[in-house]
């Protein structure tokens, strides 16, 4: 029986948290659902220097809480899929991060899966937003 929870799914993802047991916690469920953990760090700097060492590249940048180091990453690398976690959910810290190029922003601290929800969607070249965002989302590309 196949239960989806054999890693073949062959999607790499990066998780940059400065909280190593919560970035412990999501790297753990990551790989639980099939997700490949290319590497894991607790800042920007470290992660490109990161990249520089490995051959691949994630297909997902999950980052969490860390707003200047999405903006680093996505500033140098455009096409970088990035997925902001965040317990910010105002309409600004929201816009900001559309603004910078984020394909993704969930709420932290909601439902576990609503993460893989996410990577999944990402790895896909599709968007994905936290119903508790969404409108700011929408209202935001109705604008572009």
């Amino acid at each position: 029986m196949n239960t989806g929870k054999d890693n073949s799914n062959n999607v790499c993802v990066a998780v940059i948290d400065d909280n190593a047991q919560l970035r412990d916690m999501s790297v753990k469920q990551l790989e639980k659902s099939g997700y490949t953990v290319l590497f894991q760090t607790g800042n920007g700097q470290e992660a490109l220097q990161k990249l520089k060492e490995h051959d691949g590249w994630p297909d997902v940048f999950i980052i969490e809480e860390d707003f200047a180091t999405a903006k680093l990453l996505l500033e140098k690398h455009p096409d970088l899929k990035v997925l902001i976690s965040s317990t910010e959910d105002d309409d600004k810290s929201v816009t900001d991060m559309l603004k910078a190029g984020v394909s993704g922003y969930v709420l932290k601290f909601a439902d576990p899966e609503e993460m893989v929800t996410a990577v999944e969607a990402l790895s896909g070249n599709k968007k994905y937003f936290s119903v508790g965002i969404s409108r700011i989302a929408t209202e935001y590309f109705k604008s572009q």
